[in-house]
């Protein structure tokens, strides 16, 4: 892994989380030396990228209110000429981590590089856009690279729009940012024993898969169908970690990883506390329940 010098902070807590959980858990150290290094890169390219050009856009509180989230009538702005920085230091990471991808990779730095392929595009991919891949390179891998690149610029935006809706009431299972589904949440302890969302095993928190924006959310409750009856919804854990479970609903079958971080001393990254469940969503799987959202690591294994 790499070593973690002249980074962040969010970067160095992210690599050390990466070792920590390797530790814990051998049979996905693997895993961890590649996504450590991967997200820790794009932690340093977030912290660079450009905030939202212009006014940020304002909610209306009468469509916010009706579950229109911000961003339904524009979408995430194109970064521009960052993106090629981008690629350019996140391309070789992601050739070190994913090695039978690397050849792949490989030719679509070069492409990059030469002009034979424009930035632009894989920001447009990245939201599902249509995009000839070069010779050489599959539209699965491209698709996976142009998602990591863009990623960075999507969560710094989101952090910037944040600021927009702080303190309006949000209670809905997609993101109040993009509208896009969570693929992770956690269960925050408070003591305002008044809150009704609270419940008695504290806050539930969202995370959206897309821009990473938290949000708050009814405790009992289903974020892809809504159904709120105690009997469809339930969680698998294991007794070695009770802290961490997979959220699933029989409704419509689907779950979503949660971290219960009430008696944690050190909380760790979001992205490594996923990768860290990723066994109980085998077990999910297995029990024929499919994700909200995936993480990364579902488009490489």
């Amino acid at each position: 892994m790499h070593g973690g010098e002249q980074m962040t902070e969010e970067g160095r807590r992210i690599l050390n989380d990466a070792r920590r959980f390797a530790g814990q858990a051998p049979a996905l150290e693997t895993l961890f030396s590649a996504f450590g290094p991967v997200l820790a890169a794009q932690a340093e390219i977030r912290e660079q990228a450009p905030e939202w050009r212009g006014a940020t856009p304002e909610p209306d509180l009468a469509r916010f209110g009706q579950g229109v989230w911000l961003l339904a009538d524009s979408g995430f702005q194109n970064p521009g000429p960052a993106l090629s920085g981008a690629a350019a230091t996140l391309l070789p990471v992601m050739e070190r981590a994913f090695s039978a991808l690397a050849e792949e990779l490989t030719i679509l730095r070069r492409s990059l590089a030469d002009g034979s392929m424009q930035p632009d595009a894989l920001f447009a991919l990245a939201f599902e856009a249509k995009v000839q891949p070069p010779a050489g390179v599959s539209e699965d891998v491209l698709g996976f690279a142009a998602a990591q690149i863009a990623r960075p610029f999507v969560e710094r935006q989101a952090r910037d729009l944040a600021e927009r809706i702080k303190g309006l009431s949000w209670l809905r299972g997609s993101c109040p940012i993009c509208g896009g589904a969570p693929n992770y949440s956690q269960l925050v302890r408070v003591r305002d024993e008044s809150d009704f969302i609270q419940a008695h095993g504290g806050q539930r928190w969202m995370r959206c898969a897309t821009c990473s924006t938290q949000w708050r959310c009814k405790r009992v409750f289903c974020p892809a169908c809504g159904v709120e009856e105690p009997d469809q919804l339930f969680h698998l854990h294991v007794a070695e970690r009770p802290f961490e479970r997979v959220d699933v609903c029989r409704s419509c079958k689907t779950y979503c990883l949660c971290l219960d971080t009430g008696e944690l001393v050190d909380v760790p990254e979001p992205d490594m506390a996923a990768l860290a469940m990723l066994p109980l969503e085998v077990l999910a799987r297995e029990q024929g329940y499919a994700p909200l959202a995936g993480h990364a690591w579902n488009a490489v294994l």
